[in-house]
């Protein structure tokens, strides 16, 4: 910069079209109740590439109570991750065969296929159709594809964010339920888009509906009710009208129906047998 130049001199630096590097690659962040599983997780992953040369795992410590809860907690991840990609994971997930070579391969098939992805996971659904890679409690080696699969919603158990696009759950949200829709309402408001990836890890947990998922139900369908209310919205120069008109006729009934669903559906999946053994114990 020449020394006539009005900016020469300034306290100030021109910033590029292109986001700085990362010091890591990938950050993977979780909430811990049982460090048992947490340190099965972290070898798991160490043991398939992401070492620390190239990833760290942050987590924070639930396991005298819950003192984060995954709005909370997550947030606080995502202040300390350094990784140019964050993966918000359970605590009981495992690594198996697919590595880190094959999860950047994941992500380069992404960028080519959706340039505003923000946002990868390994099981959603979008218009009622699940599209899922994964292996849990139920059955393994789930590939419902194809991929990847542009969705609405995303599964909690392994959701990978871009810093460079970063999302992060609601701060006037609270519990353990539906940050994945939160995260992917909040892309799609940014003109972002939510994707299913195929990258094989297992879920070791047990998806449970109980009350507190109805909760925090509850807790988002207001939170929703106010954010797409409709009303008159001033600007310093004309005025913008949003219209988010909610049906609200037999809207309890509907809601009672709904968690007799989830209740009936709870039950089938406590009845189904489960798998003989995990995919991580067969190739132990």
């Amino acid at each position: 910069m020449s020394s006539g130049c009005p900016l020469a001199g300034l306290p100030a630096r021109a910033v590029s079209g292109a986001a700085p590097e990362a010091p890591l690659r990938f950050s993977f962040l979780s909430l811990v109740t049982r460090p048992d599983q947490y340190a099965a997780m972290v070898s798991s992953f160490v043991a398939r590439g992401f070492t620390p040369d190239v990833a760290e795992f942050l987590y924070v410590d639930n396991r005298d109570g819950n003192q984060f809860d995954a709005y909370s907690g997550l947030n606080r991840l995502l202040q300390e991750a350094r990784g140019s990609y964050l993966i918000c994971l359970h605590q009981d997930v495992l690594a198996l065969q697919d590595d880190r070579r094959v999860l950047e391969a994941r992500l380069a098939e992404l960028d080519a296929a959706a340039p505003r992805w923000a946002i990868a996971a390994n099981a959603g659904r979008r218009d009622g159709r699940y599209v899922i890679r994964i292996s849990d409690r139920w059955r393994l080696n789930q590939a419902r594809g194809p991929f990847p699969a542009e969705v609405d919603v995303v599964d909690e158990n392994f959701i990978l964010l871009r810093r460079d696009r970063l999302v992060a759950p609601s701060c006037d949200l609270t519990g353990f339920h539906l940050y994945g829709l939160d995260l992917v309402q909040q892309a799609q408001a940014r003109g972002l888009t939510a994707h299913v990836i195929d990258f094989h890890v297992e879920h070791q947990g047990e998806a449970v509906v109980d009350q507190r998922y109805f909760d925090c139900l509850d807790d988002y369908e207001a939170k929703a009710a106010r954010q797409m209310r409709t009303r008159k919205v001033p600007t310093l120069a004309e005025d913008v009208w949003l219209d988010g008109t909610r049906l609200r006729l037999s809207h309890h009934l509907l809601r009672l129906r709904r968690r007799i669903n989830y209740l009936r559906r709870q039950a089938r999946y406590a009845r189904r047998p489960r798998a003989n053994a995990t995919l991580s114990a067969k190739e132990s």
